[in-house]
């Protein structure tokens, strides 16, 4: 492949496409978005294949501006788990977090991350409609349901998984889940959640899926080729450095080996 007219090409569709996003944003409309012309994601296209980069996903057509989110890192405090756990178990405090010894498991909290474990062998005995209805009344008893959540469940062998995922306006917000599993003889939970205070008011226009796409160039995930299973708009918020924050519409692309989020406003691939 001439690497040097690829770059030359890449260039031209990124100036003609900012170009575009820059008017776009003078004046946003609710209902559309500045698209690529058919030749242009068709060059943008070749130019994925020729550096083996496969996409087996639906490329979205149909996409909107979009508003930043304020969101909060729920807090998992003291007294929640004094209340709905503990009931006078001892615990050991440390750092910005804790962990508690209780009868037959753990459970650990810090910077928004909950964790929990017991084993007991009635778990051996479920089938897969007993864990899942036991996980699911687990969440509901212990007052850690959600207004924006949406429920899967998974089975593998005798191992059952019921994963909340958040979804805010049709849109998912990453990297908020709760996640409980049956395996054998335990049962183990674990949440980080953020949740919603309020939409932005400006909504701005996203780059196009191809574009983002495009970012994979500078990816080295180490084998021959990338294969992209999903490309998908969602929130994300990175709480390494705050608890309260604006969640940046991204484009989460998921290949068979990572997933990758593109900020749908700068073009760039945020850190995790």
């Amino acid at each position: 492949m001439d690497w040097s007219k690829a770059k030359t090409i890449l260039i031209l569709i990124f100036a003609v496409l900012n170009v575009i996003l820059y008017l776009g944003n003078l004046n946003i409309a609710e209902t559309s978005n500045s698209i690529p012309s058919s030749s242009e994601i068709k060059k943008m296209n070749d130019i994925l294949k020729e550096n083996n980069i496969v996409v087996k996903a639906e490329i979205p057509k149909n996409y909107k501006p979009m508003p930043m989110l304020l969101v909060k890192l729920k807090n998992y405090t003291k007294a929640y788990i004094e209340g709905n756990f503990l009931n006078g178990s001892r615990y050991i405090s440390y750092d910005n977090g804790s962990f508690y010894n209780i009868e037959n498991g753990t459970i650990e909290v810090k910077n928004g991350f909950f964790y929990y474990k017991i084993s007991d062998e009635k778990f051996t005995k479920m089938d897969k409609d007993e864990a899942f209805n036991y996980i699911k009344s687990f969440v509901k008893s212990k007052n850690l349901e959600e207004k924006y959540s949406v429920i899967n469940e998974y089975a593998d062998g005798n191992k059952y998984t019921v994963e909340y995922t958040e979804v805010y306006n049709g849109i998912n917000v990453d990297v908020s889940y709760m996640k409980g599993v049956i395996s054998n003889d335990a049962f183990s939970f674990e949440s980080t959640w953020l949740i919603p205070i309020r939409e932005e008011k400006e909504k701005r226009e996203i780059i196009p899926p191809i574009n983002a796409l495009l970012k994979l160039l500078d990816v080295d995930e180490g084998h021959h080729n990338i294969i992209v299973k999903e490309i998908k708009p969602v929130y994300f918020f990175s709480w390494r450095n705050a608890d309260t924050g604006e969640a940046i519409p991204t484009w989460r692309i998921t290949t068979e080996n990572s997933v990758y989020y593109v900020n749908a406003y700068t073009g760039n691939i945020e850190e995790r």
